[in-house]
């Protein structure tokens, strides 16, 4: 888990500004939870802070996926948007029974037929 300073860091490493609901937000994403929605994390920084707006929430998030601190995850046409704080090169598994993504290192997956797809393909 990142200190608050860590967290700082990286964010001005980043170019983005300090403010309170912006630390509040990459605290959540990058140290607390995986896989949040934009509604999922307005829930808990709504929870941390007296004061925070719905917009600042999805401009935060917006922020964040282009200077690369989060990458949008998307499982479906149906499935809400994610935000994954996990910037290594993984994949995702989806747990049918709870919804829940799974982060699985990207060496871990082996695709038995990679030259007959690349043929293919």
């Amino acid at each position: 888990m990142m200190t608050d300073d860590e967290l700082k860091q990286r964010l001005s490493e980043s170019g983005i500004g300090l403010t309170t609901q912006r630390l509040a937000i990459a605290r959540y994403l990058l140290c607390e939870a995986e896989h949040r929605t934009a509604n999922e994390v307005y829930e808990h920084v709504e929870g941390t802070l007296s004061v925070v707006s719905k917009a600042t929430v999805y401009n935060t998030l917006g922020l964040f996926v282009e200077a690369g601190l989060v990458r949008e995850v998307r499982g479906g046409p149906q499935d809400p948007v994610r935000y994954d704080g996990n910037m290594a090169l993984h994949h995702h598994l989806r747990d049918i029974a709870s919804g829940k993504l799974i982060d699985i290192p990207y060496e871990d997956i082996e695709i038995a037929n990679l030259e007959a797809l690349k043929k293919r393909y």
